[in-house]
């Protein structure tokens, strides 16, 4: 629940608006109430939607529909009031008081068993209320259903069907939440029956059950083809309750359970039901602390919990010629997925197959098919001993320290089958326009869907190490091109990642998953104040990107459309946030309020380029047409500009007072106070990014190099150990951290080696940089980030 906003209505209808609830593919939903007191939950159809002719006769017809179902015992919200000829419909239903069942899985983890059982029979009994009235739900899922302290409600029921009038979906396209339709929904454009319900169902009572979805996390193609060639995993869905879900998962919608049949499979008949659901129902759903085999979905602990059989210390990486613990982590399961916004599905015409394999462990979409590393086993390259912190392999029974074995979760999921492809149709996804490779995937460890979010014990860092790896935590690809890897809230107890899937990640200081969110189809490097979470998201198939502000609790705030399709990372102004704006023909930059009002826009000659630097008060920013400007970061306004200042000029860097540019194959430097240029060079193709007083330092192929502030020309250069990949690197005080193959290396700001290590995975191309703060490192690893805490 959160305030209105200064663009909310304060009336709808007879009601009086008292808070925001939410928004979804639909519209904004509002808690109001009636001059009798009573709260309703008021939803708000889109302006795009209410234009449509189409839609309103399909809406029209579905609220009078639905406006027949509830009352006692039926456990629906039942639908009070409604106006289908208002400027924007609008339909009003009873206020339930409580979570739905996606945010309550998200904080807390799975449901216990009998909870359980009381949704499956409450779901039961609101379907067949559903279905006796002609109407067909369409679209239950997680966050279609609230935990009312008098036992389930499903929301929204028959009222998706008027979104396949739109304009988006008439070309064959259904409408549906991946991970939550039925194959029949899939193939047969949207044209379904009571039983794609009930398929449903069965994924609504495997997410509540295991925590995490049954059919896997990624990219919505992937999900969808998964559903169609039956690749589930149950495997933490308790033996007594996976039959219920197995029936209802059937391929065959003639083969599936009716309604009364999941209420009775559940164990109860109408009056037992009523009789079982108290308040608390869904209790606790998940211990308040870990412990060492129930573990937090999709994390990877290198510091295991302290039990009484279990002292070692977590795997230590010491300076230069130190011993060091290398033994390479497990591959984490992914992090149960969150019940994202209805989505608009094709099948297409060509022909494909789906190729079986042994087994295949659930993952992100995002990530390349990879190997596992068995939990007990060493890294890929240490023989079975150990890793020193210069790289060096030893033999086991040597002098180095080995790092200790870790046990994987209490729920490891089953190897998932490599999908290449579908039988009977390639599938797109309105909306996204995915068309490309899909990914396989090999096993992976991790726990069973934990959402306890308690700091877990931290060991001490052993004597001196210079460095340890804490945790890792898969995101299945890290979203945008470049930018740091992660952002840090104000008092650095929380970690945010967004994704190349879309989501936004929300993860403790220990590497406990606290929410996701789904926000589109790429997620870029967000910036985070006390506020909201700021982050770009893409949309491919408008070919758009927007700005969304997020609460720190992971409810979306608000959403600004920015323009094309670009990777851009928004950038700070104390609560404020400044995003690119536009195209590479025409834009600018614009500085928005934590509210998501307007506070300026500053039009640059062309759109602007790279991501704009703020100094004391003054944002640089380079641009396509080819000049430098300085604005006041108050309002906007031009403090200086440099004019032919280079092709695509771009700001790279700020050194003291020198700010550090690129244009094609020159480098320059400007006072950053005036615009005055200071020198010019040829570009040696290397990437800066960070500056002290009188360096400037970057990384090109294979090393690290510092380019002097007076005159561009080089100070020293680093050979990265590691070969010929591109490190990235952060500056934290007097030291220059640079990652890089699985390997890490700290300098002082001569060049000189401090320590460097080899630690977690290889993150192949990836562009993002690593992020420092108290003495703690996030760098990325693998289709991840990384804990590392650093000592210097």
């Amino acid at each position: 629940m959160q305030p209105l906003r200064a663009t909310d209505p304060r009336h709808i209808g007879p009601y009086t608006t008292t808070h925001r609830l939410g928004a979804g593919g639909m519209g904004e939903v509002y808690l109001a109430e009636s001059r009798t007191g009573l709260r309703l939950a008021v939803k708000v159809v889109r302006a795009e939607h209410a234009e449509d002719r189409t839609f309103r006769a399909r809406f029209r017809h579905e609220v009078r529909a639905a406006q027949t179902v509830g009352g006692a015992d039926t456990y629906t919200a039942r639908v009070v009031d409604a106006d289908t000829e208002a400027e924007r419909p609008w339909m009003a239903t009873e206020f339930v008081s409580g979570p739905n069942l996606r945010d309550a899985v998200l904080d807390h983890g799975a449901l216990p068993r009998p909870a359980v059982r009381i949704l499956a029979g409450a779901l039961g009994e609101a379907l067949a209320a559903i279905h006796a009235k002609g109407l067909v739900h369409r679209d239950l899922k997680p966050s279609n259903i609230l935990l009312g302290p008098d036992g389930p409600r499903v929301i929204d029921f028959g009222i998706v069907r008027a979104l396949e009038a739109t304009s988006l979906t008439r070309t064959g396209a259904v409408v549906g939440s991946v991970g939550y339709v039925s194959p029949e929904q899939i193939r047969n454009g949207g044209q379904v029956g009571p039983p794609s319900d009930v398929f449903s169902l069965g994924a609504v009572l495997a997410y509540a059950a295991a925590g995490r979805e049954p059919f896997g996390e990624g990219q919505d193609s992937v999900v969808l083809l998964r559903i169609l060639t039956r690749d589930f995993d149950l495997s933490g869905v308790p033996d007594d309750i996976r039959p219920l879900v197995t029936a209802c998962l059937r391929e065959d919608p003639l083969e599936r359970p009716e309604p009364a049949a999941v209420v009775a499979g559940a164990g109860f008949a109408p009056d037992t039901l009523r009789a079982a659901v108290r308040p608390g129902w869904y209790g606790p759903a998940s211990p308040p602390h870990p412990t060492p085999d129930d573990r937090p979905s999709g994390v990877e602990y290198l510091s295991p919990y302290p039990t009484t059989t279990d002292s070692t210390a977590p795997a230590a990486l010491t300076a230069a010629n130190g011993p060091a613990g290398g033994a390479g982590p497990a591959a984490p399961a992914p992090a149960a997925a969150s019940g994202g916004p209805a989505v608009a599905v094709t099948v297409g015409d060509s022909t494909a197959s789906a190729a079986p394999a042994d087994s295949a462990g659930p993952a992100d979409a995002n990530e390349p098919a990879r190997g596992a590393t068995p939990a007990d086993s060493a890294a890929p390259g240490t023989n079975g001993g150990s890793v020193r912190a210069d790289g060096s392999s030893g033999p086991a029974g040597s002098d180095t320290v080995a790092a200790p074995s870790r046990r994987p979760g209490a729920v490891a999921p089953g190897r998932r089958r490599l999908l290449t492809a579908l039988a009977g149709g390639a599938v797109a996804v309105a909306g996204v326009g995915v068309g490309g490779r899909l990914w396989g995937f090999g096993s992976g460890t991790g726990s069973g869907g934990g959402g306890d979010h308690s700091p877990a014990p931290s060991a001490d860092r052993p004597d001196g190490a210079a460095a340890v790896l804490r945790w890792q935590y898969d995101l299945g690809g890290i979203g945008g091109l470049d930018g740091a890897c992660c952002a840090l809230s104000p008092d650095g107890s929380v970690v945010y990642a967004g994704t190349s899937g879309g989501v936004l990640h929300a993860v403790s200081r220990n590497g406990a998953r606290r929410w996701k969110v789904r926000l589109g189809d790429d997620v870029s490097t967000p910036v985070a104040t006390r506020d909201a979470v700021y982050c770009v998201v893409g949309l491919h198939s408008e070919d758009a990107r927007r700005l969304t502000a997020v609460s720190p609790s992971g409810s979306p705030l608000w959403t600004r459309t920015l323009g094309d399709q670009r990777y851009d990372v928004p950038v700070l102004l104390g609560r404020d946030v400044l995003v690119s704006v536009g195209g590479t023909d025409t834009g600018g930059l614009r500085c928005y309020a934590s509210d998501g009002s307007e506070k300026w826009t500053a039009k640059t000659p062309a759109g602007p380029t790279g991501t704009p630097l703020v100094t004391a008060g003054t944002v640089c920013t380079g641009s396509y047409g080819d000049v430098l400007l300085a604005l006041d970061a108050r309002d906007g306004s031009r403090k200086w500009q440099v004019a032919s200042a280079g092709t695509d000029v771009t700001v790279l860097a700020l050194a003291g007072t020198t700010l550090f540019t690129d244009a094609a194959a020159e480098s320059q430097g400007f006072r950053v106070t005036d615009g005055r240029r200071l020198w010019r060079r040829e570009d040696d193709g290397g990437i800066l990014a960070g500056g002290s007083r009188t360096l400037a330092v970057g990384t090109e192929q294979g090393g690290v190099y510092a380019v002097r502030a007076a005159d561009g020309s080089r100070a020293w250069k680093y050979g990265f150990e590691g070969g010929t990949a591109y490190p990235r690197l952060v500056m934290a005080g007097d030291t220059v951290y640079a990652s890089a193959g699985g390997r890490l290396c700290a300098l002082d700001l001569d060049g000189k080696k401090r320590w460097n290590a080899v630690l977690g995975r290889d993150a192949g191309d990836d562009q993002h940089t690593p992020v420092a703060r108290g003495g703690r490192l996030y760098v990325p690893s693998g289709s991840g980030i990384a804990a590392v805490d650093v000592s210097a």
